[in-house]
C-alpha cells in the first residue's frame, strides 16, 4: 500500500524523534481519553491516587504521558492549591490551552526516559498510566529507574495498566494473538503489567503493592460494559494506521478489513456473557534514607 493511501486514514500522531507510542493524537483520542478516565475512576471506586500519601503544602505532582491532563486536572482539583502539578508528554497537541492553566500547573514536552536532571528528589508523587503501546521493556525499566530518581525519599510512583488478555470469544483471541504479534515487532511488551511489581523492586522501591479489578466488557454488562467496551474499541481502532502502515502483518489487506475485524470483536463483547478483562494499580514507595548511628 502506498504512503499516499496510507495517509488516507492515519490519523494525527505524535511527532517525538524516535517514540514508538502508536495512538493518535487528535481531538478524537482526547474525547477517547476523557470517557476512559471516568470509567477508571469509577471502576477504582472514585480514587486516582492509590497509595496512602499525607501530602505538605510544598508537594509536588508529576503526571507522565499526560496527554490531555484528565488525570491532571481531577488530581488538582483535590488537593490544594500551594501544590504544584508538573505533566510530561511527548506531544503537546492535547494539553489544555495554556490560557486555562492555574499558576501552579506546568507543562513540558520530553520522554519518560529522559527526565530532566534538575527533577532529583523532586516529586511526592508521579503517576504513570496506560503507555502499554509506547515503551519496550528496556525502556520500562530506564523509566521505572527515572521516576525513581525524581521522588523524594517516601514519595511514591503509581502505574495503571492493563492485562494483556481480553477474555471472551475466538475472534477477540485471534485479534489479542495479532496484537501481540505486531508488538513484538516493535519491541513492545503486551504483558508489561506482569513486570511492574519486578522492576520496580528492582529500582529500589520498596512496599510494592497491586490492586486488580476486572472489567467487564459488553452491552450484557449494562452501561459500565458498554463504556468499557468503548474505550478498548477506541484504543484498537486507534491502531489501525500503524497496522496498516505496516502492510498488515497477514492479519488484514485494507483498512475496511481491519474496521470489520474490530467490528467483530466488538459484537462478541456484547453478546458474550462474561467477557472481560483485568486492569490493574501498581504503586511503591521510595524509602527514606537510614539514619547511621553515632
Amino acid at each position: 500500500m502506498s504512503s499516499a493511501q496510507v495517509s488516507q486514514f492515519y490519523r494525527t500522531t505524535h511527532s517525538y524523534p524516535g517514540a514508538l507510542y502508536l495512538l493518535p493524537s487528535d481531538d478524537g483520542e482526547k474525547a477517547r481519553l476523557a470517557r476512559q478516565h471516568k470509567l477508571y475512576k469509577t471502576l477504582f471506586g472514585g480514587r486516582i491516587i492509590f497509595p496512602a500519601i499525607s501530602f505538605s503544602s510544598n508537594s509536588e505532582v508529576l503526571d507522565i504521558g499526560t496527554g490531555s491532563a484528565t488525570w491532571l486536572t481531577d488530581c488538582r482539583s483535590l488537593l490544594p492549591e500551594s501544590i504544584q502539578f508538573y505533566g510530561i508528554d511527548i506531544e503537546s497537541k492535547l494539553f489544555p490551552a495554556y490560557a486555562v492553566n492555574p499558576p501552579n500547573t506546568h507543562f513540558s514536552v520530553g520522554s519518560a526516559t529522559t527526565l530532566p536532571s534538575y527533577w532529583d528528589s523532586k516529586f511526592s508523587l508521579v503517576n504513570q498510566r496506560l503507555l502499554i503501546l509506547a515503551l519496550t521493556m528496556a525502556e520500562w525499566e530506564k523509566v521505572i529507574s527515572e521516576i525513581y530518581r525524581v521522588l523524594k525519599p517516601g514519595g511514591y510512583a503509581q502505574f495503571v495498566e492493563i492485562d494483556s488478555n481480553w477474555c471472551s470469544g475466538p475472534k477477540t483471541t485471534a485479534h489479542v494473538e495479532f496484537m501481540s504479534m505486531f508488538l513484538d515487532t516493535k519491541g513492545l511488551d503486551l504483558h508489561c503489567c506482569e513486570h511492574i511489581p519486578e522492576w520496580m523492586t528492582a529500582a529500589g522501591f520498596i512496599n510494592v503493592r497491586t490492586e486488580e479489578i476486572t472489567v467487564e466488557i459488553g452491552k450484557w454488562a449494562g452501561p459500565i460494559g458498554e463504556e468499557a467496551r468503548d474505550a478498548s474499541i477506541g484504543a484498537l481502532r486507534g491502531m489501525k494506521g500503524p497496522v496498516m502502515k505496516a502492510g498488515g502483518m497477514g492479519y488484514v489487506t485494507s483498512p475496511e478489513e481491519f474496521d470489520a475485524k474490530v467490528d467483530a470483536v466488538a459484537e462478541e463483547w456484547d453478546r458474550t456473557v462474561g467477557s472481560h478483562r483485568k486492569l490493574m494499580a501498581i504503586y511503591g514507595m521510595k524509602p527514606l534514607p537510614v539514619l547511621s548511628r553515632m
